[in-house]
């Protein structure tokens, strides 16, 4: 099992995500009702804070108001598993989550404990579409029921602790043993379907990875080489450079790789590339003239959390140019990498406050927006470009303490 956890300030935004996500159920609330929309949980918790806002004179207001943690049991630990089991797997974790000490860490006294079981809570249980991996979502009030706040320090780390305790009472798998496995497998998925194919094509290999339950990004240039890809595998994703052995699911190598698996249809394969070379030095007398081939087009529907819809259109090229240049190195801890690729797009179309609100709801602590526009002369794939290191500083956690 692993966990992770962090302070966010769009409560409202992840309340909402945990109970309306499709094929989500709520498996339990604490000191709330489970009968009411997501927004009257958030207005409740934000009437506690209120409620004991004047106690507390002192340091800065409250801003990230939610603590919001992420648990994900492997499929063989929550076999079988109920609702009853679900909920118990939360309080136990609750549990562990408010005895983990960190004050000696922080050197802060208000680390020596949360106290979320006395806190306004809500638990869902999410479903990934494509896997079905099944996992556990909290949103948690910061402030308890007695108006003390619930320490926001280091939380990723105080939820791995719970997870690992948790883990090792049960004989569970820790995190980095979940992640080497997750690795594997998917490195001999790869490796079977490559077996398992007469013929090696890109398009096979997508869509043979996607018939076991995997997302596949393909990265291409203009004249759709393939460069670069990553395989997604639940919340997890694997860049083709650190699955297999030495780099051998590569686009570089993965020919060979597929070669030494068939070595008859490999000959084949070359004695075939040879002939077309040969055919192919054979000068031509006539030339007819070609059209100018028209460039590949992308298209988005980018939903935001104002229930408004924005289509966006742009070339394959300028795509490939965000999503290669967008990144979760220094995103809020629980950004998605597809939140901060939608931030770049709607920048690229010219949607500013539809980015800032995308940028929002994903934890960033935003940027400055002022002036911002394409220049003049400036060609799309270098607009696409700075889009995407936009949306990286819009979606960038916000600096200095974070009560």
């Amino acid at each position: 099992m692993i966990a992770k956890a962090a302070t966010i300030s769009h409560g409202s935004n992840a309340i909402r995500y945990s109970v309306n996500k499709d094929r989500s159920d709520i498996v339990k609330t604490n000191l709330l009702p489970d009968d009411i929309s997501p927004e009257a949980m958030f207005k409740r918790m934000m009437f506690v804070q209120k409620m004991f806002a004047n106690e507390r004179k002192r340091g800065r207001p409250l801003t990230d108001n939610v603590i919001r943690i992420e648990i994900s049991p492997t499929a063989e630990e929550s076999k079988g598993w109920t609702m009853d089991d679900w909920a118990r797997l939360a309080d136990e974790f609750i549990q562990e989550f408010d005895s983990i000490d960190l004050s000696k860490k922080t050197k802060r006294a208000s680390s020596k404990q949360t106290n979320l079981k006395g806190s306004q809570y809500v638990v869902a249980l999410h479903r990934d579409a494509k896997s079905g991996i099944l996992h556990l979502h909290i949103d948690a009030n910061r402030v308890d029921m007695e108006g003390k706040i619930n320490d926001g320090h280091l939380p990723g780390m105080r939820a791995v602790m719970a997870a690992n305790i948790i883990n090792e009472r049960y004989g569970w798998m820790q995190a980095e043993e979940i992640g080497i496995r997750h690795k594997q497998e998917v490195s001999g998925c790869c490796m079977e379907i490559l077996r398992k194919m007469d013929k090696f094509s890109w398009e096979r290999y997508e869509a043979e990875l996607v018939k076991r339950g995997y997302g596949v990004h393909i990265q291409k240039n203009e004249d759709g080489t393939v460069y670069g890809y990553s395989i997604k595998r639940g919340n997890s994703s694997y860049k083709s450079s650190k699955l297999g052995v030495g780099r051998n699911l590569v686009p570089s190598k993965i020919m060979n790789t597929w070669q030494k698996l068939h070595p008859q249809e490999g000959k084949i394969y070359q004695s075939q590339a040879e002939n077309r070379q040969t055919r192919t030095a054979t000068p031509t007398a006539i030339s007819k003239p070609q059209a100018t081939p028209q460039p590949v087009m992308k298209h988005y529907s980018i939903g935001t959390d104002n229930n408004r819809t924005f289509n966006v259109s742009l070339s394959d090229a300028a795509d490939n140019i965000i999503r290669q240049e967008c990144s979760l190195k220094e995103a809020h801890p629980l950004a998605k990498l597809e939140e901060i690729q939608h931030t770049a797009l709607l920048l690229f179309a010219g949607y500013l406050d539809a980015a800032t609100s995308m940028a929002a709801s994903s934890g960033g602590g935003g940027s400055d927006t002022g002036g911002w526009g394409r220049d003049k002369d400036e060609d799309e794939l270098e607009w696409a470009r700075r889009c995407a290191r936009m949306a990286n500083q819009m979606c960038k956690r916000r600096k200095g303490l974070h009560r």
